[in-house]
């Protein structure tokens, strides 16, 4: 059994730590090209422990429990598309 987590729709996520601290998230979902498949990225939080690559973007962690990003969060592989609100995923 992995350790995601079922926000909805389709949609789990799985939190990632680096040197202690929580640093982002992996989000998967149903490939909206072919629902029979996942599609999925990572999502990078801003913050004290913001790690990422020069250019990548960040989301501003509203709240960490329940979780409650923004912007919202569009994949560029397949155009899956919401927003992590209360713990929720919530289709845009």
């Amino acid at each position: 059994m992995d350790d995601y987590l079922d926000i909805g729709y389709g949609v789990s996520i799985k939190f990632s730590e680096h040197k202690g601290g929580v640093v982002g998230i992996h989000e998967r979902h149903p490939d909206k090209r072919d629902p029979t498949h996942l599609c999925g990225g990572f999502v990078f939080f801003d913050g004290p422990n913001e790690v990422r690559r020069n250019g990548t973007p960040v989301w501003k962690v509203e709240s960490m429990n329940p979780l409650t990003l923004s912007p919202s969060i569009l994949c560029r592989t397949c155009g899956n598309h919401g927003f992590i609100r209360e713990g929720k995923w919530v289709p845009a």
